[in-house]
């Protein structure tokens, strides 16, 4: 699974570095729970801009994809909630 989190000037402001130290932490969760999760790398990448921003108009930031799936406005809940969705076993 890969997560690209904007770390642009107007998402950092915003929070996308509090995102990113917590999907450090839930890496490491989900590492010590093999049983509940798929083996899948969890791969994550902070992008200098995404560039949203430019298209799109209003207050959009912070920023985050989650497997192509892009969060608006993204919080941390937001985005752990879309990772342990998708790397949970069923």
């Amino acid at each position: 699974m890969k997560v690209k989190v904007c770390v642009g000037s107007n998402c950092t402001l915003l929070g996308s570095m509090g995102i990113l130290d917590q999907i450090e932490e839930l890496q490491d969760l989900i590492r010590e729970d093999e049983e509940n999760y798929k083996d899948e790398e969890l791969e994550v990448e902070a992008i200098k801009c995404l560039g949203h921003c430019k298209i799109m108009h209003g207050k959009i930031a912070p920023i985050a994809v989650v497997d192509d799936e892009v969060i608006l406005n993204a919080t941390s809940q937001a985005v752990m909630e879309k990772i342990v969705k998708k790397m949970r076993k069923e």
